[in-house]
């Protein structure tokens, strides 16, 4: 195995890394807001299961974030993380029944074209 395709496959690893925690992110956000909406706050041992759990998902969603971050560079992982914001919004609407509105969808459009700016790669050579 040469040297560039060990860095390739490690590239590989840390973009999937990277985009397992934002799984993690926004599936912990989701248990969080089911926790929060389907209790009274009361300290149950019912209550304290989910939150824990809540909890846990988004910690392994800021683990994965780390080990993500020994490879990609940060100026494009952050950018990459507003990926949540389209998660979330079809999480609420699936789960929870918020409505997705027209604004909010135009929205969630600029967020993704802004993403794959940021993200597409800088060509050789370009002034900057």
């Amino acid at each position: 195995m040469t040297v560039q395709s060990l860095s390739s496959r490690q590239k590989a690893i840390s973009y999937t890394t990277l985009f397992i925690s934002i799984g993690f992110g926004i599936i912990g956000q989701l248990l969080m807001k089911h926790t929060m909406s389907s209790s009274t706050l009361g300290l149950n041992w019912s209550f304290i299961q989910q939150l824990v759990l809540a909890l846990t998902v988004y910690s392994l969603g800021i683990v994965n974030w780390i080990l993500a971050l020994r490879v990609v560079k940060l100026s494009i992982a952050y950018p990459l993380t507003s990926l949540n914001y389209i998660g979330i919004l079809f999480g609420s609407y699936y789960l929870f029944g918020e409505k997705i509105t027209l604004i909010r969808i135009f929205g969630v459009i600029l967020i993704f074209l802004g993403v794959l700016l940021v993200a597409l790669p800088i060509q050789r050579g370009a002034k900057t």
